[in-house]
């Protein structure tokens, strides 16, 4: 298994530098076709979504695309598939960032009764109380 960082998942999404995109290339052709070779942690996706709006000004429909990018090739592998696939839902459904969609997916599969937050942002999404 190889760890994927946000950089190269970005030039992945984005294929923005030729050079580098030449090395996500040669990776993907020698580990794609393995199912689940390409770990993409939480902390990876969630900090790469947030850089496709905040310094690529990507909108909601283009971090969906990114996200679901990941989702449909075999060879990515995350910590909770059903988490970001229940994230990505979310996030298309309401008004919250990614990130704050994975929080929230992620506690309702490890079971919490809610995520309590501070974040009146994250109030609407399913499984979040505002203390």
């Amino acid at each position: 298994m190889i760890g994927i960082d946000t950089n190269v998942l970005l030039r992945l999404w984005l294929n923005d530098d030729a050079v580098q995109n030449k090395r996500i290339d040669a990776l993907l052709a020698r580990h794609g076709t393995t199912p689940g070779s390409l770990l993409v942690t939480d902390v990876v996706l969630a900090e790469a979504v947030r850089a496709l709006r905040s310094a690529f000004d990507q909108d909601k429909a283009a971090q969906l695309i990114a996200i679901r990018s990941l989702l449909d090739e075999i060879a990515f592998a995350f910590e909770d598939r059903e988490a970001v696939k229940q994230a990505a839902e979310m996030f298309e459904q309401g008004s919250g960032g990614f990130s704050d969609c994975l929080v929230a997916a992620k506690h309702a599969r490890h079971g919490c009764d809610f995520t309590a937050t501070f974040d009146r942002g994250m109030r609407k999404l399913p499984g979040v109380k505002l203390l």
